[in-house]
């Protein structure tokens, strides 16, 4: 009897053997009749191009959306919150011959001769080179400026993963061009 139990031992052996070496089989031969879908999740991020000075210089009214972004998120422009509406958007106004490279901005891009009752925050542009300008309020000292490039802009847009916000700010942005 014990040859038996020997016998028996012996052949469920060998077929637990078998069954794993084949379930090990199946699990690394790719499947022919249903191929791999890729993993993807519904949270996965768009890539968006980075933004480039070359681009502003196609486009003025990306490079005064970019200029007023930057603006908006430079703390020491504390009076440049006046514009932070991003869904009123914004008015620029360009008088060429009194003040040619003078922009200024205003809130709200529908806004009225009627609403401007506040000197308004205005940037200069000349070539690279961006000057913001701010009136302070209720006081008689200085303006409060600022100065920076369209490289530094570009550049802290990029940092803070802003270049798809930058870029649909236009069309918020409506520009005043006056002689």
């Amino acid at each position: 009897m014990a040859t038996l139990a020997k016998r028996v031992l012996i052949g469920v052996s060998a077929l637990l053997i078998l069954g794993g070496a084949y379930i090990a089989l199946i699990r690394s031969t790719p499947s022919t009749s249903s191929p791999a879908k890729p993993t993807t999740s519904k949270h996965a991020k768009k890539s968006v191009s980075k933004l480039t000075t070359t681009e502003l210089k196609h486009h003025p009214k990306l490079t005064y959306s970019a200029i007023i972004y930057y603006a908006i998120k430079d703390p020491q422009l504390q009076r440049w919150q006046e514009v932070n509406d991003f869904k009123a958007g914004w008015q620029v106004e360009h008088y060429a011959t009194k003040h040619p490279t003078r922009y200024l901005v205003w809130p709200d891009q529908h806004i009225t001769a009627a609403d401007k009752n506040l000197a308004p925050n205005w940037f200069s542009l000349q070539g690279n080179r961006v000057t913001y300008d701010s009136m302070i309020v209720h006081s008689f000292r200085k303006d409060q400026t600022a100065t920076t490039t369209l490289t530094k802009i570009v550049a802290r847009i990029n940092a803070q993963h802003a270049a798809q916000k930058v870029r649909q700010m236009p069309t918020k942005l409506t520009v005043l061009n006056h002689k």
